[in-house]
């Protein structure tokens, strides 16, 4: 049977809509497998490994700055997804080719990196334009598939189980992102400490070697993550024929006072991560000599936390509201940097109490989840969650952006020690 032939002209069973639940959770656990064993703090170690002989330490951390910013910036064009599904016909095709397509882009970074290694030390600006365009399209098509997989959620799961729903799908994305971290952190320290017990030189240039591994297993578990998709049962999409009616849908969600108030207050919250997000990379890479098992160790410790709380957590926005959990995670989640205002080299556990509370982001992102459901009439989900995605992540580059230039400003004229 042809899995993109399905009916659309009903509204799933209930059985069905059971099963999709069940896929939809299936997808979001080999994704995040997938995510947390080429996480982008391996990419960072991995850019950090090639350019160790070539930049200085603030360049590398500039370089770095880049390469995760280029992914926001070429996902502006996530404007087109709307335009894409009709053009496709339906989500499941979208979907599908999405979460498969992305994965296979990625599969160049492990392909070329070997390569790339033998010119990084002569051409190095060019290997992290290389890096930087593998990394960008690939998150590039699956901020395609992630868009259309949203309003498909939404179509397909009742509101009066949506929360538990979302709690539990991000209970199982986290578990695996927690293992594929758990994974990738592990695999790299054991393979660098067997290599200095058998005193074999093994310098930071080198280290690339050993992250590959993890980088070609999870994209394995990326290419996995598609196939669920094509059990899940579509749902029906109003047909958009004329180019007048295909521009009022992109302008609709703007009309909504509760939209531009939603989008306000998420461009805020990624203004205040684009701020933070490289200082605290960069100082945890070079001034507190943090390993990436250190790295993904907490990273993991955030995961687990998150998973444990992720279904509490979908019973209290049922039994006190959107915004009030969402004002109080928040809270709990701006502590975490003070931890790195008063870290040092020799005090660098500090941030461990960071990553801690850290978890209480497990209540932002669930009620953002729900608010985007929520505030987005039903036959204009794919425009609304554009939208949404779209001025929160052009604003979190901004300030990326923003913070990256003000640390250079700060090393040349006031801190010339900072690095």
């Amino acid at each position: 049977m042809n899995p993109f032939s399905q009916s659309e002209k009903h509204f799933p069973f209930i059985f069905e809509r059971h099963r999709g639940r069940r896929l939809f959770c299936w997808n979001a656990f080999f994704w995040g497998l997938g995510n947390g064993l080429v996480s982008t703090s391996l990419v960072i170690y991995i850019i950090r490994s090639l350019a160790a002989n070539s930049m200085d330490k603030a360049q590398i951390g500039i370089a770095i700055s880049w390469i995760i910013a280029a992914p926001r910036l070429i996902g502006l064009l996530r404007i087109l997804t709307p335009c894409l599904i009709d053009w496709v016909g339906n989500r499941r095709r979208v979907c599908f080719g999405g979460y498969l397509l992305s994965p296979l882009v990625l599969l160049l970074l492990p392909i070329s990196v070997p390569i790339l290694s033998r010119w990084s030390v002569h051409y190095i600006n060019e290997t992290l334009w290389i890096i930087g365009l593998i990394w960008a399209i690939y998150h590039l098509i699956e901020y395609f598939a992630s868009i259309t997989l949203w309003s498909w959620i939404a179509d397909l799961v009742s509101a009066r189980i949506r929360v538990p729903f979302l709690a539990n799908r991000e209970r199982w994305m986290i578990a695996g992102q927690f293992l594929g971290m758990l994974l990738a952190g592990l695999y790299s320290y054991l393979r660098i400490q067997s290599r200095e017990a058998a005193l074999i030189p093994f310098d930071i240039t080198q280290h690339w070697k050993i992250y590959l591994l993890p980088a070609w297993f999870g994209i394995l578990f990326l290419i996995l993550a598609a196939f669920p998709i094509l059990g899940i049962p579509e749902v029906a999409l109003k047909k958009v024929d004329s180019l007048k009616e295909r521009l009022k849908e992109l302008l609709l969600p703007f009309r909504s006072r509760s939209f531009l108030c939603f989008v306000c207050f998420g461009c805020w919250i990624q203004m205040a991560n684009g701020l933070t997000q490289s200082p605290q990379s960069i100082f945890q890479m070079n001034i507190l000599n943090v390993s990436m098992l250190t790295a993904l160790m907490l990273g993991s410790w955030t995961k687990i936390g998150q998973m444990c709380l992720a279904h509490q957590t979908g019973k209290w926005f049922n039994r006190w509201g959107n915004r009030r959990l969402i004002a109080i995670s928040l809270l709990i989640v701006s502590t975490g940097p003070l931890f790195y205002l008063f870290a040092t080299p020799e005090y660098w556990f500090l941030i461990i109490f960071a990553a801690t509370v850290w978890i209480g982001w497990i209540g932002v992102n669930l009620g953002i989840s729900n608010l985007s459901i929520v505030l987005s009439p039903a036959h204009q989900r794919r425009h609304f969650f554009r939208s949404i995605l779209q001025q929160r992540l052009l604003f979190l580059e901004f300030q990326r952006f923003w913070a990256v230039g003000s640390l250079i400003l700060l090393k040349q004229f006031l801190f010339p020690c900072l690095y």
